[in-house]
C-alpha cells in the first residue's frame, strides 16, 4: 500500500493553512474513509510533535520554518529521501510510525517463522568489586544492602549505587554494562546520573575518595555530573580523557565511527597527550582516528541526544552508520553485498521502539536497496 501523494499534499496544505474549499473536501472525504485515516491524521497534525519541530530548525517564524527546509530540500542533490512522502515528512512532523499504522503487515511473507527481531529494553549486567553479578531489568524493583556496605536501589530503568563513605579506602571498581539491544540508567555514589546507550560500559570507584572523581566509558553514555568545585569529575575514554567539575554532556566511542563529547552545558576541557582543549555549550570534539588531531565543531545537538528521548535522528547520514545504529539497537548484524550503497544518505526520524520489519520497509521504499532478512543477520544488496 503507497500513501497517496495527493492526500499527502493535502495534509501539507492543511498544516500551512492553505486549503481551498474543494481540497478541504477532499481531505475531508479521505478522512471518512475509513478510521485509520483519521489516527495517521491525528498524528501528523499532533502539536507537541510541530512545536518540537520548530524548536529542533531553530526558526522564529513557521513560514521561515517552511521555507528553510524546502530550500534544503531542493539544493542537496545527493541527498536521497526514503520515498517522496518522507520528503514531505521533513517539512511537516510526519512520524515514521504514524505512517506505518496504515501499512501494517506489508512484509509478512519476508519473515522467517519463529524468529522475531525486538527492539531494544532496559537491561544491563553490574558486576560489583567482589566479583557479585546482578542482572538488571526494568521490571525488577528492589533495594538491598550487601555485604561490603553497598547499597542498591533498582527501578524503571535506574539503580542508584551508593557506598558507606565511612568504610575503608580502597580503589576497587564496579562495572555496568548494557548489551546489543539495552539501555540503562545509574546514579554513582556523587549523584552523577549516567545513561548508557547500547553496548556500553561505565567502571566506576565502590566510593570516590580524595581529590577527585574518575570513571571510564566505552560506547555511548550520557552524563549529568554532580558539581564539586573541589573535586573534577574525570571520564578516561579510549584516547583522551574529559574533565568537569558539574557539567551535562555526551560521549560516544564505538569502533565504527569517530570518537565525539558534545557539551550541552556548562564547560568540559579535553587532555590528550600534548593537546588541550575546551569546549562550549554547542560544541563537541571530534577525533577521526587514534593517531589523528582533535578539531572542534558546531555540533547538532538534536541529533546527538535523540536516543535518550526515545529516537533516531538522521539527517543526510550515510545508510552504513544508519545501519549499524540500528543494528546495535535491534541487535542484528548487519552486512553489505553491494558495498557502493554503504555511502548513501538518507534522512529520517523514527522512534527507538519502531517495529523492525517496517523500518526495513521504509528504507526499501528508497529504491535504491533491496533487503534480505536470515534470522537475526540483514543482507544489503
Amino acid at each position: 500500500m503507497n500513501f497517496n501523494p495527493d492526500i499527502e499534499n493535502l495534509i501539507y496544505g492543511h498544516l500551512r493553512g492553505r486549503l481551498s474549499s474543494e481540497e478541504q473536501a477532499k481531505l475531508d472525504k479521505w478522512l471518512n474513509d475509513k478510521p485509520a485515516n483519521k489516527v495517521l491524521f491525528d498524528r501528523i497534525c499532533d502539536k507537541e510533535t510541530i512545536l518540537r519541530k520548530a524548536k529542533f530548525f531553530d526558526r522564529h517564524s513557521q513560514e521561515k520554518m517552511w521555507e528553510s527546509l524546502e530550500s534544503k530540500i531542493y539544493k542537496k542533490k545527493k541527498r536521497y529521501f526514503l520515498h517522496r512522502w518522507i520528503a514531505a515528512s521533513l517539512m511537516v512532523p510526519l512520524f515514521v510510525g504514524a505512517w506505518l499504522l496504515v501499512n501494517n503487515g506489508e512484509r509478512d511473507g519476508e519473515k522467517e517463522v519463529g524468529y522475531e527481531i525486538l527492539s531494544g529494553t532496559a537491561c544491563a549486567r553490574l558486576e560489583l568489586a567482589d566479583g557479585t553479578v546482578i542482572a538488571l531489568h526494568q521490571d525488577s524493583v528492589y533495594s538491598v544492602e550487601l555485604a561490603r556496605g553497598e547499597r542498591l536501589d533498582n527501578e524503571g530503568g535506574m539503580v542508584s549505587y551508593a557506598q558507606d563513605s565511612t568504610g575503608e579506602v580502597v580503589k576497587e571498581y564496579n562495572e555496568i554494562r548494557t548489551p546489543r539491544g539495552g539501555e540503562y540508567q545509574i546514579r554513582l555514589p556523587d549523584g552523577t546520573k549516567v545513561w548508557l546507550n547500547a553496548e556500553s560500559v561505565l567502571r566506576f570507584p565502590r566510593m570516590f575518595s580524595g581529590n577527585e572523581r574518575h570513571v571510564y566509558a566505552q560506547g555511548e553514555l550520557y552524563f549529568e555530573v554532580a558539581r564539586d568545585s573541589t573535586r573534577p569529575f574525570r571520564v578516561e575514554l579510549e584516547s583522551y580523557t574529559v574533565e568537569v567539575t558539574g557539567t551535562e554532556f555526551n560521549v560516544r566511542t564505538y569502533a565504527d565511527g569517530p570518537q565525539l563529547t558534545t557539551l550541552v552545558s556548562g564547560g568540559v576541557t579535553i587532555y590528550r597527550e600534548n593537546e588541550i582543549v575546551c569546549l562550549k555549550p554547542g560544541e563537541e570534539a571530534v577525533l577521526q582516528q587514534a593517531g589523528g588531531t582533535i578539531h572542534v565543531q558546531k555540533a547538532e545537538v538534536e541529533s546527538r541526544l535523540a536516543w535518550l528521548r526515545g529516537y533516531f535522528l538522521f539527517d543526510n547520514a550515510k545508510l552504513e552508520d544508519i545501519m549499524n545504529e540500528l543494528g546495535r539497537w535491534y541487535n542484528v548484524d548487519i552486512f553489505f553485498e553491494n558495498t557502493k550503497v554503504r555511502e548513501e544518505r538518507f534522512s529520517l526520524e523514527l522512534r527507538r521502539h519502531e517495529d523492525f520489519w517496517q523500518v526495513l520497509d521504509l528504507i526499501e521504499r528508497a529504491g535504491m536497496v533491496e533487503i534480505v532478512v536470515k534470522k537475526n543477520v540483514i543482507f544489503i544488496k
